[in-house]
């Protein structure tokens, strides 16, 4: 051998081997196209549901409008519901009622599978209420969703006409018109089922919602418990309403909307002048907001989209201090569903109009009961974590919070931003932002989670190429346990696969947890090692981990729901 040969397999020989960990051939290629038509990577159809059920507002996407997504949903429900009907209807509960709890997306999904399960031994109690206690039962998790749903049914199916039969003004019976749909029989059944097991409360405060329904179903005054004093007598609620009685709840609304009619009786009757007025409407709402509160009767979803309504109408510190241990309360802020941007945007839309002691306490609550409702993450998800946050411009598409009155928004980034700085913050994990390029983000640990959230909500980094974020990590040559995708997966530059593999191959092959924010169905990446997840809620914190262990977790979790 000559000598530059010896030096050159002595120098060879003195390096350590670069570690092979996965096969090529373990990865699989490309199998569908993107909402851009480029490759990706398609999801197991039950998978593909659970997304859309726990990740989509019925609102214009970046790459998908409002009918197409309905035209995807349906054709999805249509091809569980013939694999698997009962599992179908399991996947809509659970994203209801256990899931994410959107609501919209469940609302269709229940009026595309009414005619499939007529005639099924459970129809009648998919529509029924959801019994929180027991933790089983139907589709119903406030009494709304029966109007929504079936405002769904009547937008698909056209008007529904009858011919009501009025006893002492009272609906006795009906017959549906030959010109208009019929019901579905198992809607309607559990509708009524529902409406004659409704407190008083539950029936007045959404009675506005509830009366057409009432009309339709006929519920039996006879079989409800529900009763409320009128003119000094106690008489069935679901009589009341249908007789068209003044009865309602005592809901901030109605106190608020009370105190108005008050005051604006007294202007007119000039027993106030308009500087008055306004002194005593003022007194009068933050009378009507601490009571609420002393009674418990302001939800905690209420209180969020209403910081602002209380603060302007000069709380008492009494007030701010039940208002704080409202909104800090974990155990309702995971059981009232009350996703983490919520507790985001109310922070942000309250300090950018508000900077009082109030303000300021009520911000310390807020970031309180978020990191009191999330699990101890640092337990969960052990070893060295990274984030690839998509800050490319497709992330800024903004929606309207769900139940919104006011112009609140958010956007795919606030979310995705929220999750990697809870994740970074809990588990010192590095965040690589990634667009056209990719950069580590340095940060400090010692903000508040929705301060680094803020800093972290910019989407000015072009299209999306997740292959940047993988080289990046290739060349800092860090190994990681787990990496965390947090995009709309709407991939449209570079080869993802390529430079993933080179990753696994040249540096370690964490687990991938790619997180669908959008809802579109496909992926960027697949693999051994590769879980998909979707949503945003509280509930992903929890469960993200399990499925290291159990690919079919998710699913598993839904065929244990009981209906």
């Amino acid at each position: 051998m000559s000598k530059t040969n010896s030096k050159l397999a002595s120098v060879i020989g003195s390096k350590q081997s670069k570690p092979n960990l996965v096969n090529a051939k373990n990865i699989p290629t490309p199998d569908t196209t993107n909402q851009q038509g480029l490759p990706a990577y398609s999801q197991d159809k039950w998978l593909t549901l659970l997304t859309m059920l726990n990740t989509l507002k019925l609102e214009p996407q970046y790459y998908r409008s409002v009918t197409n997504t309905l035209k995807e949903l349906q054709t999805l429900i249509d091809q569980c519901a013939k694999e698997d009907l009962y599992l179908t209807c399991q996947c809509i509960v659970y994203s209801r009622c256990l899931g994410e709890g959107m609501r919209t997306i469940s609302h269709a999904s229940s009026v595309f599978i009414a005619p499939y399960i007529s005639g099924q031994e459970y129809s009648k109690r998919f529509y029924g209420l959801w019994n929180k206690k027991e933790q089983k039962g139907g589709v119903i998790f406030r009494p709304d969703d029966m109007a929504e749903i079936l405002q769904g049914y009547i937008a698909l199916n056209g008007q529904i006409k009858q011919t009501v039969t009025l006893v002492n003004g009272v609906p006795q019976s009906s017959e549906t018109s030959t010109s208009g749909p019929k019901l579905s029989n198992a809607m309607k059944k559990g509708f009524k089922s529902v409406l004659e097991s409704l407190d008083s409360y539950s029936l007045l405060k959404y009675k506005s919602k509830l009366i057409d329904i009432i009309n339709l179903v006929h519920p039996s005054p006879r079989l409800s418990t529900a009763k409320i004093e009128y003119n000094g007598e106690q008489v069935s609620t679901i009589d009341a309403i249908m007789k068209g009685y003044n009865v309602s709840a005592n809901t901030w609304e109605v106190n608020q909307g009370e105190a108005g009619q008050i005051v604006a009786k007294a202007v007119k009757e000039g027993k106030l002048d308009d500087q008055e007025a306004k002194q005593v409407l003022t007194q009068a709402k933050a009378d009507n907001w601490k009571e609420l509160l002393d009674t418990n009767k302001l939800g905690i979803l209420a209180a969020l989209r209403n910081l602002r309504n209380i603060l302007i109408n000069n709380p008492s510190q009494d007030t701010i201090n039940k208002l704080c241990d409202l909104v800090s309360n974990p155990t309702l802020i995971r059981e009232g569903k009350i996703f983490p941007y919520q507790l985001d945007v109310a922070n942000e839309i309250m300090l950018s109009e508000f900077s009082t002691s109030y303000s300021r306490q009520i911000s310390q609550a807020l970031a309180k009961g978020y990191e009191l409702a999330i699990p101890n993450l640092k337990e969960l998800l052990p070893g060295n974590n990274v984030v690839f946050l998509d800050q490319s411009g497709s992330m800024a598409w903004e929606i309207k919070l769900p139940g919104s009155k006011n112009s609140s928004r958010t956007s795919c980034i606030s979310k995705a931003a929220l999750i990697a700085a809870t994740i970074a913050k809990a588990t010192n994990a590095d965040i690589i932002c990634f667009g056209s390029t990719a950069k580590y983000v340095q940060y400090n640990p010692n903000l508040d989670v929705f301060s680094l959230a803020k800093q972290l909500s910019s989407s000015n980094m072009g299209g999306t190429n997740l292959s940047t974020a993988w080289k990046l990590a290739q060349q800092s040559n860090r190994k990681y346990t787990r990496t965390f995708i947090l995009s709309d997966n709407e991939v449209n530059r570079g080869s993802t696969y390529n430079s993933y593999m080179s990753y696994v191959k040249n540096v370690g092959h964490p687990y991938v947890y790619s997180v669908d924010l959008a809802g579109y169905g496909t992926n960027a990446i697949a693999g051994e090692k590769v879980r998909y997840y979707y949503g945003y809620g509280f509930s992903m914190f929890d469960d993200i981990t399990k499925s290291e262990f159990n690919a079919q977790y998710h699913l598993d979790k839904v065929r244990k729901v009981v209906i």
